[in-house]
């Protein structure tokens, strides 16, 4: 405590007040850096030199190759020094535990793979409780080496660009005691299961196909999002869902079949905030939809360009139509089995194209899938969005909202234009 105090005593004398905080605070501030810089901050005067020894972070980020990438070289030299600080970090670094550890490699080089699996287990050894691990590479994916008894503390895992086989199935089964969040994006997820009783957020996006069907058995999930995730046969939540508050679900697969798509929202019945984006009519219409608990919990639904039906053209190939009396049905057939609704958001689910049938607003109305009229009576708040750049049909858009209010009791309709590019 007498150095600490002399040490800030220290710092007011030379007016250096960000040196006179203790040693806590000066780590927290360093915890914010990547470790490169981190460890530069020694040479601002004796009072920072050694401090990144005891941060409660490691964050290495480099990329092997050269900006001027060409036949696949890169800069030897550059590797060299790379790989010299990075291996005095892990030598000289002393903190017991670490709150993060994170790894950021591009590399297009198998060869230097070796040396990066000694990397992530040497930051595996501390024990982390926050994870991150990306790897970027125009080769193929990196092979995650087993991690063992390291990740008995790990609350929290985002894996990217990885080769993912059964070892990681059986180690995420039983060796992540306490993990809650997990992300695996653009990874080749080479496992049939999902299989975790302490997983709380679980995050899937664009992964490769790798089997037949991908079954996520999470009695404690609180929040999940799938995002153009290709497996043959989609998506399968196994078990009660009892805890699943939030959930965002792109469409997998073109190629999916309408029983992949129904029984993954069908099995959702429990989430209280839903989002779909890119679902068609058919799956919403789909008579196995009836085999599912109605949406009781349902309190919000967002629908981003859904509602599109399929057509047989004369060559053979389905086209998306946008018939407003399809898109009413399967709105219908959706808001039918969530009896508790209280907020609908529609953002672009009216592209500009010519359907077959002609169909004015007073044709359209709100119905179920038996075609008996209903009423959402907790529904009191409509949300329209659409673009401005011409992409979207305002008529059509009129004839749906007309179809929804003759039969909601006077919820507030809202219409806002959106710009710029959409991603999920």
């Amino acid at each position: 405590m007498e150095t600490a105090a002399k040490q800030t005593r220290a710092g007011d004398s030379t007016g250096d007040r960000l040196s006179a905080l203790p040693d806590e605070l000066l780590h927290h501030v360093l915890s914010f850096l990547p470790s490169r810089r981190a460890v530069q901050t020694g040479v601002l005067s004796k009072r920072w030199t050694g401090l990144w020894r005891s941060v409660r972070r490691i964050d290495i980020r480099f990329d092997v190759d050269t900006p001027n990438y060409v036949c696949n070289s890169y800069s030897k030299e550059k590797w060299e020094k790379a790989e010299v600080f990075i291996n005095n970090l892990f030598k000289f670094h002393d903190a017991p535990s670490l709150d993060a550890f994170q790894i950021y490699i591009g590399s297009n080089h198998n060869d230097l793979l070796p040396t990066i699996d000694r990397w992530v287990c040497q930051g595996m050894e501390y024990r982390p409780h926050d994870v991150e691990i990306v790897y970027s590479s125009i080769e193929g994916a990196y092979m995650l080496p087993h991690l063992g008894s390291s990740t008995a503390l790990l609350k929290k895992l985002y894996l990217s660009g990885m080769y993912l086989d059964y070892s990681f199935q059986a180690q995420l089964r039983s060796g992540f005691p306490v993990l809650e969040d997990l992300t695996l994006h653009d990874c080749r997820t080479y496992f049939d299961y999902i299989q975790s009783n302490t997983l709380k957020k679980f995050v899937l996006r664009d992964c490769y196909r790798s089997s037949k069907m991908l079954v996520i058995r999470a009695p404690a999930l609180v929040s999940l999002r799938i995002v153009t995730v290709l497996y043959d046969n989609g998506v399968a939540l196994d078990g009660p869902m009892n805890y699943l508050v939030n959930a965002y679900i792109f469409p997998f697969d073109d190629g999916n079949s309408n029983l992949s798509r129904v029984s993954l929202l069908g099995s959702l019945f429990n989430v209280t905030n839903l989002e779909l984006v890119g679902l068609s009519a058919q799956v919403m219409l789909d008579e196995g939809l009836d085999k599912y608990p109605v949406f009781m919990n349902l309190k919000t639904l967002s629908i981003y360009r859904c509602l599109y039906s399929k057509t047989l053209g004369e060559d053979g190939c389905l086209y998306s139509s946008c018939d407003p009396n399809d898109k009413l049905k399967a709105l219908g057939r959706l808001l039918h089995k969530a009896p508790n609704l209280e907020r609908l958001t529609l953002q672009s689910c009216w592209p500009l194209q010519e359907s077959k049938q002609k169909v004015t607003a007073s044709d359209l109305s709100l119905r179920s899938l038996d075609q008996k009229d209903f009423n959402c009576p907790s529904l009191k708040f409509i949300e329209i969005k659409y673009k401005d750049d011409g992409t979207d049909d305002e008529n059509q858009m009129f004839q749906l909202v007309c179809g929804l209010l003759r039969n909601l009791e006077n919820p507030a309709v809202t219409f806002s234009r959106t710009k710029g590019t959409w991603s999920p």
